[in-house]
């Protein structure tokens, strides 16, 4: 080799030697973050990373960033550690040529410290309070042999569970439902929570929810939705449930259903079905229904859902009403009875597809539905006072009515996550057939002697063909004004536009027959118009959100055109609108568990077609209605304070909230009595805009809990009052109402038994300015109690009572004393076999009974059924959560 190629070959060797030194020299910036099983930050963690000699430490702030300024070399190892969650060690390796690496966020889960043959009591906080978070505690309250999460939430201090499974916070129904920060199935609250057994549960949250969109963004505008989420202990996040259960009724009813359940954490397969069958004098049922969903991950980002639900049912049922209606020309008094009939076929089915990225947010959904029914009426209405006549109709009707909806939005992080653009598009299509026969018998009497003086019988075939469509899309653009990882929080400005197109049509078709059996068609009872509404939104908005205070306030105009058509008449309508609506949310964390909200939202409205369309509908000869196509927007505003407290040593703990509504250009009826051609009275509505109907109203609960939190004591109550202003008669009325109720409530649950008892009373009452009279006071005063005993895991007795002293009321609502009794026994191993027998309203005094005022006029309804009756269930349950089957720690507590 000559000397200069070997000269040439050294300097090469020394240029390459450095420059691996100097890559290994590089220095590189490093950040991510750490989230719970619940992806929210956590604050607080230890991070450790080694790379070649070097240790560097760092610790998560309020938002769970972390970084790394100089990070010597592109392969590195990851130490995370933090208190309550297990640790965490990866290695990492990383492009040579970036410089600024992200990494995925750090998920820590929950860490369990189990003592064998040991029982440490410690005592456990039962409640906190954070800025958009009710978190109780489950180890804090008595969890059974055999509960379920229905029977823990019953004991929660403002949630409230009805007899079908129906879950409220504070006054607003829980809308969705979530494990371990995942959607559950179908998120159906009511189903799952009576399945799910109560001791695999850690804590449970109520969270106010702005949707998954705003989850990913953080802007969160406009009104949240109560959320469940279910947090189970370490290791339960994964089972099986399900079974086969059977009853049958002295009422002669009999029910057949099974369930079935695979939890695999990401993956979810669930079916039911159910069959059941009711015929007695007042009740006639015969449904059976299937359902079938699974949701799962594709990728490790992505993940689908389906779903598919099936109902076949015939429905028979006998109901009274009775109305009582204030007027200037008098008091009209209308008793009306009726024996519905229904029979229905139903289908619907979804599929959807969502995902998350560090930048980008996609989601997809589709479903469809498809309905038959027939339905089949025979009422009565007899009407007294200054209109003395009745009514008896007899109809039958025919309706098919498919529809598709589907929708598409993404969200994307840009400039560093500084900025995000997010979009969205939705479709919508429906369709709508039916046929109905409709032979009405109306009988005059004289208003004085209550003789009859004629009667007159109108018969008609009425068919109706209507089409629906609707398009519309999103788009919204948000700046942060701070850097992404400034751990005093955020704030974002942003933009947004929202259109939506539709149009309606509708083709109907009235015969009637004579008295020589003769059919015609007949226009003035007919109908042919199509309608279209174009809607936008522009809108603007500012967000900031820190560790203790978040807030959000905007701006919304919206102009919209409503157009009508009606082919028949050759006749044509538009409708012109500039709305402008403003908004405000705020959520205060004055301290640990102690919070307070405010929230204010304006939203516009058109008004619908039908009240806008100046032609005379009369499909109810009776009653006509004539739209005003004068009607302006109805602007609606309503706005809420809450505030939340528990005291950690002293046990209370304060839940208070007041609210109010009002509303600019609402749209009400103006009813005028008019004489028919037979000389008697019918009624004729149209539509008017009024200033004035406003709702205020608050609500509280206290409660108090002593000897470990199994001894609860709490009073609650809410009040109410709002201002109604209407027509009659081209008279501008107005009405006002007041309504109270108060409860005192006792709670007590040990292992062994549970009693719970409670005294409440409510009063309301209405007054109408016309007669400058009160229309109604009713009030109810009731003593409700039940207990359990439970003297070993395989056997429960339950009981309740109640007492209720009605005053009131004109449908006869009696003071009914309601008494049920039951027995529940289990057998074979992990008590998969149970068997129970339930004895409902032994001294038959039961009936489902509502009133409601409206205006100038009172109605009270009351369905009766038979209430008396002795139920046998037979059930087999297998369920297999974590490692265990059907039984876990029910002693165990978690405490972050």
């Amino acid at each position: 080799m000559k000397k200069s190629n070997k000269l040439c070959f050294l300097l090469f060797f020394i240029l390459i030697t450095f420059s691996f030194n100097a890559l290994a020299q590089s220095q590189f910036k490093i950040r991510g973050s750490i989230i719970d099983s619940l992806k929210k930050p956590v604050e607080g963690v230890s991070i450790r990373l080694l790379a070649n000699q070097d240790t560097l430490r760092s610790t998560s702030d309020a938002k769970g960033n972390f970084t790394f300024a100089k990070v010597s070399h592109y392969k590195f190892y990851l130490s995370v550690a933090a208190l309550g969650y297990k640790s965490f060690a990866s290695v990492y390796e990383i492009e040579s040529s970036e410089k600024n690496s992200v990494l995925a966020p750090i998920m820590l889960q929950m860490e369990t410290i189990r003592l064998q043959d040991v029982e440490v009591k410690i005592k456990v906080d039962p409640i906190k309070i954070k800025k958009d978070t009710i978190e109780y505690n489950a180890g804090a309250y008595a969890v059974r042999e055999n509960d379920k999460v229905e029977d823990l939430l019953k004991q929660l201090q403002g949630i409230e569970v009805d007899e079908k499974g129906a879950v409220t916070a504070m006054g607003k129904k829980m809308t969705k439902l979530r494990v371990n920060g995942e959607d559950f199935f179908t998120g159906n609250v009511e189903d799952y929570i009576r399945q799910l057994p109560a001791d695999i549960i850690a804590k449970l949250q109520v969270i106010d929810d702005y949707g998954d969109e705003a989850n990913f963004t953080g802007i969160k505008t406009g009104t949240p939705q109560k959320m469940l989420n279910l947090v189970t202990k370490p290791g339960m996040g994964k089972g099986y449930f399900g079974g086969v259960d059977m009853s049958s009724a002295t009422n002669n009813a009999h029910h057949l259903g099974t369930k079935g359940n695979i939890w695999e954490k990401t993956k979810q397969i669930g079916f039911g079905s159910r069959y059941g069958i009711t015929n007695n004098e007042f009740a006639k049922v015969n449904n059976g229904a299937f359902n079938g969903s699974i949701r799962d991950k594709i990728s490790k980002e992505f993940n689908f859902n389906g779903g598919y639900h099936f109902t076949n049912g015939i429905n028979k049922s006998v109901q009274s009403t009775y109305l009582e209606t204030f007027n200037p020309q008098g008091t009209l008094f209308d008793l009306r009875e009726s024996a519905n009939t229904s029979k229905s076929i139903n289908n619907t089915i979804n599929l959807g597809l969502n995902g998350a990225t560090k930048k980008n947010y996609f989601n997809v959904s589709l479903s469809g539905a498809l309905a038959n029914t027939r339905n089949d009426v025979f009422s009565t209405s007899n009407k007294t006072g200054f209109i003395n006549q009745d009514l008896i109709s007899n109809s039958g009707s025919r309706n098919r009515n498919p529809n598709v909806n589907a929708s598409i939005n993404w969200s994307s992080r840009l400039a560093n996550r500084k900025r995000s653009l997010s979009m969205g598009f939705n479709f919508g299509s429906s369709e709508g057939n039916s046929s109905s026969t409709i032979n009405d018998m109306i009988r005059y009497y004289n208003e004085t002697t209550n003789v009859l003086v004629k009667d007159s019988l109108l018969n008609r075939l009425v068919a109706n063909n209507t089409s629906s469509s609707n398009f519309g899309g999103n788009f919204q653009f948000s700046n942060s004004l701070k850097e992404p990882n400034d751990s005093t929080g955020y704030s974002f400005i942003n933009l947004s536009y929202r259109f939506s197109v539709s149009r309606n049509r509708n083709l109907q078709t009235t015969m009637v027959t004579n008295p020589f059996g003769n059919s015609f068609v007949v226009d003035s009872l007919g109908q042919d118009y199509v309608s279209d509404f174009i809607n936008q939104n522009f809108g603007i908005g500012f967000s900031t959100n820190t560790k203790q205070i978040s807030y959000n306030f905007g701006l919304n105009f919206s102009p919209s055109i409503i157009m009508g058509k009606y082919k028949n008449r050759g006749e044509e309508l538009k409708n012109y609108q500039l709305n402008f609506s403003p908004s405000a949310n705020l959520s205060y964390q004055l301290k640990d568990n102690e919070n307070l909200s405010f929230g204010y939202n304006g939203y516009t409205s058109s008004p619908d077609f039908n009240k806008l369309q100046p032609i005379r509908n009369n499909n109810d000869v009776q009653n006509l209605v004539i739209g005003n196509p004068d009607l302006k927007a109805t602007s609606s505003h309503t706005a809420d304070l809450s505030y939340n407290q528990f005291g950690i040593r002293s046990g209370l703990s304060i839940m208070a909230g007041l609210t109010g509504s009002f509303a600019f250009n609402s749209v009400v009826s103006n009813t005028i009595f008019l004489r028919d051609t037979l000389n008697s009275l019918k009624q004729q509505t149209t539509y008017e805009n009024v200033n004035g109907i406003y709702n205020v109203g608050g609500n509280y609960s206290l409660n108090k809990r002593l000897l470990t939190n199994k001894l609860s004591l709490s009073i609650n109550g809410n009040i109410a009052y709002s201002h109604n202003v209407f027509y009659t008669e081209n008279v501008l009325n107005r009405s006002s109402g007041i309504n109270v109720s108060n409860a005192f409530r006792l709670n007590l649950n040990e292992k062994k038994y549970s009693f719970n008892t409670s005294v409440s009373y409510s009063f309301s009452s209405n007054t109408y300015s016309i007669m400058n009279q009160n229309i109604k006071n009713v009030q109810v005063l009731a003593l409700n109690s039940n207990g359990s005993w439970i003297p070993n895991k395989r056997f429960r007795v339950n009981a309740s009572v109640s007492k209720s002293l009605n005053f009131g009321y004109n449908l006869s609502a009696g003071n009914p004393l309601l008494v049920n009794m039951g027995l529940n026994t289990s057998f074979l191993k992990d008590n998969k076999l149970l068997f129970s027998i339930q004895a409902n309203d032994l001294f038959n005094q039961g009936a489902l009974f509502s009133s409601s005022i409206s205006n100038n006029a009172i109605s009270e309804n009351r369905t009766r059924f038979i209430s008396r009756f002795v139920q046998a269930t037979l059930s087999y349950n297998l369920s297999q959560f974590g490692n265990k089957k059907g039984k876990v720690d029910s002693n165990f507590n978690v405490d972050e």
